[in-house]
């Protein structure tokens, strides 16, 4: 018997695309509220060339010399690293052009190196002779550790190397249903203990603090947001007091950005970290590439973006057959910097403040005392700031070099902040950024994980386990085992938590006695616990909010499913609508890489996108709506047109974000049930 697992603690990320073919347009946003606004034009280093370069028209001409191209090699990815020469150097993975695209299985990992961080970058020798996708960390004491997409490690003093294999990455799934893709394309990072947190190429996240291969214990899954066609590949890096995250969704081309104070519990910046508009130069020059893929950041000493290096192709890749004039590259382009601001005074930011005093400070190439233009500045929560909202600038003084500048107005704190946004835009009209932690958060703060209940063969009783991931001790805590059956949610037992110190945990056990219980799912809830992700609780596709019309078959029984079945349709027009009262909802069900076609996605009735059924496996999330105003909403797919000959669709469960789902007491319990 297959184990049962929680989806108790679901992590959020909430994501919306940009494009007019998905509902939402650019213009909703203002300048610098999506990550893309961030990018600035490449300097162009030797001029722009058409003679001689492959690509087609839309990619020429172009700068030759910005990442690394040749006409002899494929170049994918590429992770610029700054090394202990002064120099930047590049691990790229590369294959002969001959073979097309798909020649990639045979790709090497090669370094290059410049002296400027745009490049032109310069291939010194091939350092991996067969691996790809290589991601390169810089270790304690100065050296370098590099994994590759199978999740080999090779360590080196130097960047050129000489590199040596040291071992695999181990990952302890610890019950989390199995996802595709458990150890590949890997992405990792530094927690200010010295522990290393791991997002795996599907947004599950896993932590070791036993060093670079692990073993990593797997803390949250399926982290983005965006998951319509394939979401994927992520790059995490840490700045100041939080996470950030830039993951890829392959098929339709789109792409996500989110952030996270823990690195466990995320949640979105809304709109495009990049487009096909992304690519340009300073004297005006666009490039529209087909495709961008495998983003990583060059960071400064504060951990800060200051460039974003892309992988491109100019053409689909089922079409680059080789032999041709298509080919990748990478290109590397600079990033505004964020501003380092913090909020004055640590008594908490309630919703009704009056006024917040912000320091801007100081840094070489930036006097906020001369350049700002103040009356440009919004701050507050990035869900107002992103769209013009926030409180205005009605005063400042300086303070040394620094400059302390006074808000007033709708701030707009919610129970996804853990921060502040700082937009506006200097004097000679360039973009202002930074982000201010809230005085009551704290990046060390202790961060409690349910892990998966585990069921017994005989169903005689139920066994899980609560986790400190966080980085401090946690204070006593309440947790209640739930049991979800078509009956709806009902609380099994109450626990008393202990304090925990960080990575230490507390396992709780009952027995019971349910002649259904294969059927059921069970879960721990952490009372009263508040995080950036909200309050999200899970609905079966039998539930009386769950609308089916069409024709519709109900799967076998098989433990993967949740509550241990799904149900299909291959027939255009059938359709599912989940209707909620809350801010945001998700779809589950399986990705089929075979056999997935696509849905049709209403929101409130108004067409939203279509979305594509593939690469992912049973009970992956397939959709997640934006952030809506509290209310009562409906989530409707239909099943749409064929994708690549198939039109099969599944649907296996919903879920809901509310404040309404924050369990403190018994009769939130019984209040929620359906």
């Amino acid at each position: 018997m297959m184990s049962k697992i929680s989806l108790g603690i679901v992590v959020a990320s909430v994501c919306i695309s940009t494009s007019a073919t998905n509902g939402y347009a650019d213009e909703l946003f203002v300048r610098g509220g999506q990550f893309k606004d961030l990018i600035l034009p490449a300097p162009i280093i030797d001029g722009l060339e058409s003679e001689g370069l492959w690509g087609c028209d839309n990619v020429l001409p172009r700068d030759k010399d910005n990442g690394i191209e040749d006409n002899q090699w494929c170049y994918w990815g590429g992770n610029p690293i700054k090394g202990n020469d002064g120099k930047y150097h590049l691990a790229v993975c590369r294959w002969l052009e001959s073979a097309g695209h798909w020649g990639w299985p045979k790709s090497e990992v090669a370094h290059c190196v410049s002296d400027n961080p745009i490049g032109p970058y310069v291939v010194t020798k091939t350092i991996i002779k067969k691996a790809h996708n290589p991601e390169v960390m810089r270790m304690p004491d100065g050296s370098f550790a590099l994994h590759t997409a199978s999740a080999e490690v090779y360590t080196s003093d130097r960047m050129p190397g000489p590199w040596t294999r040291i071992g695999k990455i181990k990952i302890n799934g610890r019950g989390f249903r199995p996802k595709m893709y458990k150890g590949s394309n890997l992405t990792t990072e530094f927690r200010p203990d010295g522990s290393i947190l791991l997002m795996r190429k599907r947004g599950d996240i896993a932590i070791s603090n036993n060093g670079i291969l692990g073993p990593y214990n797997m803390v949250s899954t399926d982290n983005y947001h965006r998951l319509s066609g394939y979401g994927e590949d992520p790059v995490v890096w840490r700045s100041r007091h939080q996470y950030h995250c830039i993951y890829n969704c392959a098929m339709d081309r789109q792409s996500g950005y989110m952030r996270s104070l823990d690195g466990i519990h995320w949640k979105n910046e809304e709109g495009l970290p990049y487009d096909t508009s992304s690519t340009y130069y300073t004297d005006g020059t666009k490039n529209e590439w087909h495709k961008f893929e495998r983003a990583k950041v060059i960071q400064d000493a504060l951990g800060r973006a200051t460039h974003l290096s892309l992988a491109l192709i100019d053409i689909d890749k089922f079409e680059d057959v080789g032999g041709d004039i298509h080919s990748s590259k990478n290109m590397i382009q600079p990033l505004v910097v964020e501003k380092l601001i913090s909020i004055v005074g640590e008594a908490p930011i309630t919703e009704d403040a009056e006024r917040i005093a912000v320091k801007i400070e100081a840094e070489e190439g930036f006097d906020p005392q001369q350049d700002l233009e103040l009356a440009s500045l919004r701050f507050g929560s990035d869900s107002l700031v992103n769209y013009g909202g926030g409180c205005k600038a009605v005063g400042s003084k300086p303070a040394g070099k620094d400059l302390v500048v006074y808000f007033e107005g709708t701030h707009g704190l919610n129970r996804f902040d853990f921060d502040f946004k700082l937009l506006g835009q200097t004097k000679g009209g360039d973009l202002v950024i930074g982000y201010a932690l809230l005085p009551e958060k704290s990046p060390m703060a202790a961060s409690l994980v349910a892990l998966p209940v585990k069921v017994n063969a005989e169903f005689q009783s139920l066994e899980g386990q609560i986790e400190n991931s966080g980085l401090s001790d946690s204070a006593p805590a309440q947790a209640i085992l739930m049991e979800h059956s078509e009956a709806g949610w009902k609380e099994l037992k109450r626990f008393e938590v202990p304090a925990l110190k960080p990575y230490e945990n507390y396992r709780l056990s009952m027995d019971i006695d349910h002649p259904n219980a294969n059927n059921c799912e069970y879960s721990i809830k952490i009372v009263g616990q508040k995080t950036c992700e909200g309050f999200w609780r899970m609905v079966d596709d039998t539930d009386s909010s769950v609308e089916f019309s069409g024709n519709w078959s109900v799967s076998k029984p098989n433990s993967r499913y949740y509550m241990n079945h799904e149900r299909t349709s291959s027939h255009t027009g059938d359709s599912v609508k989940f209707t909620f009262t809350g801010s945001k909802a998700r779809a589950y069900g399986t990705l089929d890489s075979g056999k997935g076609g696509t849905f049709d996605v209403y929101l409130d009735g108004r067409f939203i996108e279509t979305i594509i059924l593939r690469w992912g496996g049973p009970m992956s999330k397939l959709y997640q709506t934006r952030l809506l105003p509290e209310g009562t909403h409906t989530l409707e797919f239909k099943v749409g047109k064929k994708f690549r000959g198939k039109t099969n669709a599944y649907i296996d469960a919903f879920s809901f974000e509310s404040p309404d789902n924050m369990l403190t007491n018994v009769r939130d319990v019984t209040r929620n049930e359906r």
